[in-house]
């Protein structure tokens, strides 16, 4: 079983604690079922609070109790927020020639930049249009 399925038990409310294997009760991870639920908006105050306790104080099962207990009836996935794409290291290393900057700050200002006004700058630095579309291929 994996947190997503103790997920959809938390806010179907259609199996208990005590129903579970000790298998699958071990699998119930409270960080990744804390992690899930802050991605609602409307649960982060809940799962902040619950969440100072998890650390020694609640036990997989009392923390289980609490969200069933306080979990709405319908179930909404909310995506997962992921990291930071990986952006072509020549790419950086333009920008950062070009403005003086290292590629740190470089990686950073392709974050505040669009996609066509970094078209623009690679275009004022004389890089041909292919190039700069295989450089703007992960942006």
């Amino acid at each position: 079983m994996n947190p997503f399925d103790f997920l959809k038990i938390l806010h179907n409310k259609n199996k208990k604690w005590g129903n579970f294997s000790d298998e699958e009760k071990k699998a119930f991870n409270v960080f990744i079922v804390n992690k899930a639920l802050s991605f609602n908006p409307e649960y982060l105050n809940l799962v902040n609070t619950i969440q100072k306790y998890t650390n020694g104080y609640l036990t997989p099962k009392e923390v289980f109790k609490v969200y069933s207990d306080f979990l709405p009836n319908r179930f909404k996935f909310y995506r997962w927020i992921k990291g930071k794409k990986d952006l072509n290291k020549e790419l950086l290393t333009h920008l950062s020639e070009l403005f003086e900057t290292s590629n740190r700050e470089s990686q950073d200002m392709v974050g505040l930049l669009s996609k066509k006004e970094l078209r623009e700058v690679l275009q004022t630095k004389g890089i041909e249009k292919k190039e700069i579309t295989k450089l703007l291929k992960n942006v």
